[in-house]
């Protein structure tokens, strides 16, 4: 099962600006015309039960998606359950109590449909993507696994030898070894450090009541997010949700436990710098810097920012410092946002010359944009960036389904449409302000994975 990008959120790094405005009905059925977005118009109802509903109608093809999201992931794990959110996901479609282990893939992929699911360290998501007159088993069989998984205890010691052999898998890779540096350095102090795949010991002591003690904590209606998009009916699909989830209550009338929020955005004062040595050929970099998190007044600018220094032919560090000074083999820049933190990052590959050199040409970079800004032909590329990624970004059902359910479950899907405003907004001062705020030159994190022949 497939976990988000390690370095920034798979697709929806710049959110949705193709989408300029759409309607939102709360909880009024039968949509009124669209106004050419891809998002909208769609139906939000939220049941008795707290449990939110959202539907989409979409017609260019006979294919339908049901994502569900909950508001839990790794930042919500105490460190005696590290990895846990991420061990449930692999359990949820293991069988229930009226189908056995492997029944659901069978029934699904049956029909020509395939699912997955994802955990981050916000939320976990799960969803299936199948013909759309089979919309109606899709959404039992995500129901079903949501509300009667049977966590059977052979199946978790199965499968614990699975997320073990990934946890391998990652920290032989150079990227994933980096990536996890970075992170619990610039996070450090908050629940933002924790490793999505937790650690071989907590992996090990996870049991039956392990799951239903997490299940029963944060898997309530209050918190989880139902979103169907594709070729359907509305009203059938609010029908036969409202059926299915009739008797979902959890545990205390469906209270959600919420992460704490006490803690603020890192301040880092000097350079952290952490490096751990591989069997690798070339050298792994990467600048992290603590920022603010999702639906921040910041985060646009910010995000525009990674596009202009470091997305493209066009960048300042591909023309610059691959182009001309050939100092890297790749190097890129972007925004990651999370609900309660960020992070704007730098990543770089060097086959030769010295670390510390293009350390100090990226400080020199950053300074030169804190000093004098941007020019108007770059904030210019990068918004038409902006907009060609965001078009590809929407091209299927499950990439509106997964869009919609994402920001519902950080705060609104109407959240979206704001991010789009945002980003229009961005002006050059934006960019300078945000630069000189959040990028430091002399304060951040630079992780690096380096050969083991290296001195």
């Amino acid at each position: 099962m497939s976990q988000k990008n390690w370095l920034f959120r798979s697709g929806l790094l710049l959110v949705v600006i193709a989408a300029f405005s759409f309607i939102l009905l709360q909880p009024i059925l039968g949509a009124a015309p669209g106004t050419g977005s891809p998002l909208g118009p769609y139906t939000k109802i939220t049941m008795d039960n707290g449990l939110c509903l959202i539907v989409k109608e979409v017609h260019s093809a006979p294919i339908a998606a049901v994502d569900i999201w909950v508001g839990t992931g790794a930042k919500n794990e105490t460190p005696e359950i590290a990895g846990i959110s991420h061990f449930f996901e692999h359990m949820l479609f293991k069988g229930t109590v009226k189908r056995k282990v492997g029944e659901i893939a069978k029934e699904v992929k049956a029909v020509g449909g395939y699912q997955n699911a994802q955990t981050s360290l916000d939320t976990t998501h799960y969803y299936v993507v199948i013909p759309s007159e089979k919309v109606d088993l899709a959404l039992d069989v995500e129901a079903d696994a949501i509300m009667n998984s049977a966590f059977d205890p052979p199946e978790i010691t199965r499968e614990r030898q699975v997320i073990l052999e990934e946890k391998r898998l990652k920290e032989d890779s150079p990227q994933g070894k980096l990536g996890l540096l970075a992170y619990q350095a610039v996070f450090k102090g908050t629940p933002y450090a924790n490793d999505v795949l937790g650690t071989e010991e907590t992996l090990g002591e996870v049991t039956h009541e392990t799951f239903v003690n997490y299940y029963q904590k944060y898997y309530v209606p209050a918190n989880i997010v139902v979103v169907v998009v594709g070729d359907v009916d509305t009203q059938k699909i609010i029908t036969q949700a409202r059926s299915l989830f009739k008797d979902f209550k959890g545990p205390e009338n469906g209270v959600v436990h919420p992460v704490s929020a006490g803690f603020q955005t890192p301040r880092l004062k000097t350079i952290t710098r952490v490096v751990a040595k591989m069997p690798v050929d070339q050298t792994y970099l990467y600048f992290g810097f603590p920022g603010p998190g999702m639906n921040d007044p910041d985060e646009a600018a910010l995000s525009v920012l990674g596009v202009i220094l470091g997305e493209g032919e066009g960048s300042r560090f591909n023309q610059e410092l691959l182009e001309k000074e050939r100092l890297v083999n790749e190097i890129g820049a972007g925004y990651q946002s999370y609900q309660k933190i960020g992070m704007f990052a730098i990543y770089a590959q060097m086959s030769k010359g010295q670390p510390a050199t293009l350390e100090k040409e990226v400080q020199r970079m950053i300074a030169q944009i804190i000093r004098t800004g941007v020019t108007s032909g770059e904030l210019s590329r990068a918004k038409a960036m902006v907009r060609s990624q965001i078009a590809y970004t929407m091209e299927s059902d499950a990439d509106i389904a997964s869009i919609l359910g994402e920001y519902q479950i950080n705060g609104d899907a109407m959240d979206a449409v704001k991010s789009i405003a945002d980003l229009q907004k961005v002006t050059a001062g934006d960019i300078q302000r945000v630069a000189k705020t959040y990028l430091n030159p002399a304060a951040y994190v630079l992780a690096m994975v380096q050969p083991q022949e290296a001195k």
